[in-house]
């Protein structure tokens, strides 16, 4: 079927009641631009009476459509309206009018109407310039008329010559919808859900015995006439009645066939009433293969998805297990950190048990021995390799911990003041620090002769004000040797002078006139016999006295990697996060704590699988529903613990002896952080555990802009 066969043709739309001579006709002009709010564009719209308006498109000479607009909109209101409804861009529209252009800032009530007030504009569409793949614009009526539905009326015109008064009138004429109501057939209740699914009527029209003539006027309806038709059969026949009691009721016989009158129905009806229950189980039929179809679909969607998301967290996790890899050899090779050189010493370590294992195994008597020794030898050595290459780093950084110092010497003093604003103090020693410290910096850089001598003589003068410093006569004599060997020789080497300048310049900088020593809280370590500040204690989860200071601790501490322990550390703390429990102990332990656990607790191996790769293990939640203590977690690889987090019952997917054999666990971790959770148990009787961690003054980001 072509599309003007499938589309109608007439034109159905809505026009008001306007008298004739009341109906505007201004020829169309291109004046300046409509601006909707300003006053000028008020004025005249409140000149002209707002109305509803018939405009008439014409797409081509056999294809129309209508529409009804305000008589105060605008040629470009009314192209974003079409271009709706055409579902193409409103800049490539063109109307016209008698074969003009029409500007989009002229209202509709400027154009030229007929006599009926309809306004007639021709719809012409720009074709622009496209790709291969991309299509054309066009004006489709089969848009048009399947996404939006024209309103059910018709505007009749009615001349002067018809009317009672003589004047020409337009009457809405509203069309009725004859649709009839669609008998109920039968249906079925979903048990779950509760949802009712009714067998639709899919007969396109009504019986002639169905139609309603109620409210219609029509004139078959009001010149139908009833007559009476008298029938005569062709001969005798004989009925069954019952009669007096003299005559005798006749009997049918046996033969003869019994027929009841009813209803009458035609022989189309007759068939469509013995198909109804076929049309019926028909529609169940394809019903039932439809909900199949849709759910076999939609399970399938979801084993996509599934298994996309799997395929994503294996490529995810095989990143980071290179990532890992990359930075653990890069740590080797360029150890920076403490605990970057604690992983070389672990490696030393682990290689140390491997080559005593092989001796042991191979050697014996005399050969083991001189074995042995070799191997000492090597031992030395890697560790003096370490050791060096600690060093080195070590006064590399130096010059970066000095700057960080006296960038923090240098900053004013903040704290947080009334109703939570920042208070900045900058006092003058803090100004002092600022000023000295940019001449610290100059002193470091190399530059020309000429340049440092003016340097020279500016700091000379500079440091006569600090009399007062211990080292003032050592660092001014060392000014004014350099000051001489750069104005009285021709070469010299001035490197030495210059590092023991900044040195004494960077101890006049951290020197203050009114220095009082600060009496911090301090104690005696039980193994170096030092008396040092608390600061300088190690401090741990499973201690009860402070006893031994962080240089002592850590010479007993066998070489480990630190890093491990340290990253299983931060997830736990990153779940219990994103749990918001602030009341977990992941807050609490250390990172030797955590090695502890694993090594201790766990055997340094997976409870499930019996991994030992220590990059791989986790310590997620045994009970997710409870906050994170050593007593409450479990030791599993990566995969595992993304697997175990999905578990609901933990009773109906483990086996009760490894439920049994977590348990025993989870009682020596509670014996073996007994002071932890006897301070637990206490918080949680007390109901003073929110107290932990806030301080009485107001917090506050310094740092937030």
């Amino acid at each position: 079927m072509s599309e003007k066969e499938a589309l109608p043709t007439n034109v159905c739309n809505m026009q008001l009641n306007v008298p004739h001579p009341q109906r505007p006709k201004v020829q169309a002009i291109c004046g300046p631009d409509y601006m909707p709010r300003s006053t000028e564009s008020e004025e005249s719209t409140d000149n002209v009476m707002t109305q509803n308006v018939t405009v008439k498109f014409c797409i081509s000479p056999d294809n129309f459509i209508a529409q009804v607009y305000p008589n105060s909109m605008t040629i470009n209101e009314v192209k974003q309206d079409i271009s709706r409804r055409f579902e193409v861009d409103p800049m490539l529209l063109l109307i016209k009018q008698d074969g003009h252009l029409i500007c989009n800032t002229v209202p509709i009530h400027s154009t030229i109407a007929d006599e009926f007030g309809i306004h007639k504009f021709d719809l012409e569409l720009v074709i622009p310039e496209v790709g291969e793949c991309e299509e054309i614009p066009q004006l489709s009526l089969r848009v048009y008329y399947e996404k939006y539905r024209l309103p059910d009326y018709v505007t009749v015109h009615i001349s002067g010559e018809d009317t009672e008064d003589g004047q020409p009138k337009n009457i809405v004429v509203e069309i009725e919808n004859a649709a009839i109501e669609k008998p109920f057939l039968s249906g079925y209740q979903d048990k779950v859900t509760g949802k009712e699914f009714l067998d639709a009527f899919t007969q396109t029209g009504p019986y002639f015995d169905k139609w309603k003539f109620k409210r219609y006027r029509t004139r078959d309806t009001q010149t139908l006439e009833h007559k009476e038709k008298i029938l005569n059969t062709a001969h005798e026949q004989s009925v069954q009645c019952f009669l007096d009691d003299i005559n005798v009721r006749y009997v049918a016989t046996a033969a003869e066939v019994e027929i009841i009158p009813g209803k009458y129905q035609s022989y189309a009806q007759m068939e469509r009433t013995k198909r109804k229950l076929e049309k019926i189980l028909l529609i169940q039929r394809n019903w039932r293969r439809w909900i199949l179809w849709k759910y076999i679909h939609l399970c399938a969607q979801e084993y996509r998805r599934l298994v996309k998301n799997r395929i994503d967290e294996d490529e995810r996790y095989e990143k980071c297990v290179e990532q890992r890899v990359e930075r653990k050899e890069k740590i080797k090779q360029f150890p920076r950190t403490a605990d970057d050189f604690d992983l070389l010493y672990a490696e030393i370590s682990r290689w140390k048990r491997a080559e005593l294992k092989r001796i042991a195994a191979n050697y014996e008597g005399p050969a083991r021995i001189s074995e042995v020794n070799i191997l000492l030898d090597k031992e030395i050595n890697l560790l003096n390799g370490v050791e060096r290459q600690r060093r080195l780093v070590y006064l590399a950084m130096e010059d970066f911990r000095n700057d960080q110092l006296l960038k923090q010497m240098g900053k004013p003093l903040e704290w947080i003041g009334y109703n939570d604003t920042k208070i900045h103090l900058d006092l003058l020693r803090t100004q002092r620090v600022r000023f000295l410290t940019e001449i610290y910096k100059d002193l470091r850089k190399t530059k020309e002769k000429q340049k440092r001598l003016e340097l020279l003589s500016r700091v000379m003068e500079l440091v006569m004000e600090e009399t007062c410093f211990p080292g003032f006569v050592e660092l001014f004599d060392l000014f004014d040797r350099e000051k001489n060997l750069l104005l009285y020789t021709k070469s010299c080497d001035v490197e030495i002078l210059r590092k023991r300048q900044n040195i004494l310049f960077f101890e006049l900088i951290k020197f203050q006139n009114n220095d009082r020593p600060n009496r911090l809280s301090s104690h005696m370590c039980i193994v170096c016999k030092n008396v040092k500040p608390y600061a300088q204690f190690a401090m741990r989860s499973r201690q009860i006295h402070v006893d031994t200071c962080k240089r002592c601790f850590y010479l007993k501490m066998v070489a480990t990697e630190n890093n491990v322990y340290q990253s299983i550390l931060r997830c736990i703390q990153r779940d219990e996060r994103k749990r918001k429990c602030a009341s977990s102990f992941a807050f609490v332990i250390q990172q030797e704590d955590v090695r502890l656990l694993i090594n201790k607790i766990w055997h340094g191996h997976s409870a499930l699988s019996k991994s030992e790769d220590i990059n791989e293990l986790r310590l997620p939640r045994w009970n997710k529903t409870d906050d994170w203590s050593p007593w409450n977690c479990i030791c599993l690889t990566e995969r595992e613990t993304r697997d175990h987090y999905k578990i609901e019952e933990l009773e109906k997917v483990y086996d009760s002896k490894f439920i049994l054999h977590v348990r025993n666990s989870h009682m020596l971790a509670r014996n073996l952080f007994h002071t932890l959770a006897a301070v637990a148990v206490e918080f949680q009787e007390t109901g003073a555990w929110w107290k932990v961690g806030m301080n009485k003054q107001r917090s506050s980001q310094l740092n937030a802009e």
